[in-house]
C-alpha cells in the first residue's frame, strides 16, 4: 500500500446549499460576465458562481471601474481555498484559464465531480500588468445514482481531481479525488508522490484495507516497465544510494479523505464513496482504469486504444529501424521491442517518453520519412 496517514483540512466536509446558490445565481444576474462588451468599469474584482441546469457552473466577474482582463485563472478546490495564491500542490486544485478575445468571455466549469461542494476564487490579469484577487465563493453539486451499467470503466482525471464512472463513452458519476504530492506528475519509478498514467485496471478488490477499502491497481504494467527502461537507458532516472530506485507498485483507488494531496501515489476518496463503488456489483476485478493527466490527455488515450492493423505496425516498425530505434526484424507485433523502439523515438524527438502511439507520436511518426 502506497500511502500515508491524511492531511486533515479543518473544511473536509460535505456543504450542502442548493437555494443559497440559486439565490446568488438570481442576484448576480444583471451583472454577470460584464467583460463581454471588452471592458468593464472596476476597482475591485467581484466573483459569483452558480449551479446551471445541465449540470455545469456558471463564473460570474464583475467590477468598478475600467479593466481590459489579458487572461483570467479559475481556482476550484473542495478545500476553502482562503490564502493567495492557493496551494496548487498540498491542496486538490484544479486550475482552469480564460484568455479573453474580442468576443464574448463565457466562463464556465463543465468538468465538476458530483454531491460535493466546491469553492472558487478568480484571478484577473489586467493589459496593465495589475492583478486582483477575488473573494472565495462555493456551490453545492448535487448526487445523482451510477445507476445500471454494461461497457462500464473507471476514468480518473488527475488535472480535474474526479474519478468517473462511465458506461460505455458516457458519463455516469463523477466522485472527487485527492492524490499525492506531486500531483500533475507521471509515475515514472518509486517516489511516494506521483500517480500513474494510462490504460490499467482492476487488478485486486480489498474491503479490508490500510485505508478503508481498495481497489489494487496493477502498476507496473508493460508500458511502464518500457519507460522504465529507456529512462534508465536514457538518463533520465537519477542514482539514489549507489542505484537506480525501483519501478514501484502498490498503486490503489481507496478511501480516507480528500482534505489534500496525502498520498504515496494512490487516488483517494471519501469513505461513503469508495463503499459506493465497491457496493455496485459492475465495479470491480478486471474493470478497465484510464488515468489521464498532465502527460496524457483523453485525445491521447483515445489515440492509444486505436485498432491498427499488423501491416500498420511492421510498417511502423520499418520506420523505427531505419532511424535506428528499432532492433528486432519487423514482425507487426505490439510487443516490447515496439514500445522500447517509440520511446528512443520520443526521446529523440524532445516529447514525453509514453513509449505508446499517443496523438503527438502518431502526428510525428506520419510527418518522419
Amino acid at each position: 500500500m502506497s500511502s500515508r496517514p491524511p492531511y486533515r483540512h479543518r473544511n473536509d466536509r460535505r456543504l450542502c446549499n442548493r437555494e443559497c446558490c440559486r439565490v446568488r445565481a438570481f442576484r448576480h444576474a444583471a451583472i454577470a460576465v460584464l467583460f463581454a462588451a471588452g471592458c468593464v468599469q472596476a476597482r475591485e474584482i467581484g466573483m459569483g458562481v452558480v449551479l446551471t441546469e445541465t449540470g455545469n457552473v456558471q463564473v460570474s466577474v464583475w467590477g468598478h471601474g475600467r479593466i481590459v482582463p489579458e487572461a483570467i485563472e479559475l481556482y476550484r478546490s473542495t478545500s476553502r481555498l482562503d490564502v493567495v495564491p492557493p496551494d496548487t500542490v498540498e491542496l486538490p486544485v484544479t486550475v482552469l484559464r480564460f484568455h479573453p478575445d474580442t468576443g464574448r468571455i463565457s466562463l464556465v466549469d463543465s468538468m465538476p465531480a458530483h454531491n460535493v461542494t466546491y469553492f472558487y476564487r478568480a484571478l484577473v490579469k489586467l493589459d496593465t500588468g495589475q492583478v486582483f484577487w477575488s473573494e472565495v465563493d462555493s456551490v453545492s453539486m448535487p448526487d445523482r445514482d451510477i445507476g445500471d451499467i454494461t461497457g462500464s470503466s473507471l476514468l480518473v482525471d488527475k488535472l480535474h481531481y474526479f474519478l468517473e464512472v462511465r458506461d460505455g463513452g458516457r458519463m455516469r458519476k463523477r466522485f472527487p479525488i485527492a492524490l499525492g504530492p506531486k500531483p500533475r506528475e507521471r509515475k515514472l519509478h518509486f517516489d511516494r508522490a506521483s500517480t500513474p498514467e494510462g490504460v490499467y485496471e482492476i487488478s485486486d478488490e480489498r474491503p479490508q484495507a490500510s485505508f478503508y477499502k481498495a481497489f489494487d491497481i496493477d502498476y507496473p504494467n508493460g508500458v511502464d516497465r518500457a519507460r522504465y527502461a529507456i529512462a534508465g537507458e536514457t538518463g533520465m532516472i537519477r542514482r539514489s544510494g549507489g542505484g537506480y530506485p525501483s519501478i514501484g507498485s502498490g498503486i490503489q483507488i481507496h478511501g480516507q479523505g480528500i482534505g489534500g494531496n496525502w498520498t504515496f501515489g494512490c487516488i483517494a476518496l471519501r469513505n461513503e464513496d469508495i463503499d459506493e463503488l465497491f457496493e455496485h456489483q459492475r465495479v470491480g476485478t478486471g474493470m478497465p482504469v484510464i488515468i489521464v493527466g498532465s502527460e496524457l490527455s483523453r485525445k491521447d488515450i483515445r489515440s492509444i486504444r486505436d485498432y491498427r492493423t499488423e501491416d500498420e505496425l511492421r510498417a511502423v516498425q520499418l520506420k523505427l529501424k531505419r532511424l535506428g530505434h528499432y532492433r528486432k526484424d519487423a514482425d507487426g507485433i505490439m510487443g516490447t521491442g515496439t514500445r522500447l523502439a517509440l520511446g528512443r523515438f520520443q526521446h529523440a524527438n524532445r516529447i514525453p517518453v509514453t513509449c505508446d502511439f499517443d496523438a503527438r507520436t502518431t502526428e510525428l511518426l506520419a510527418e518522419t520519412e
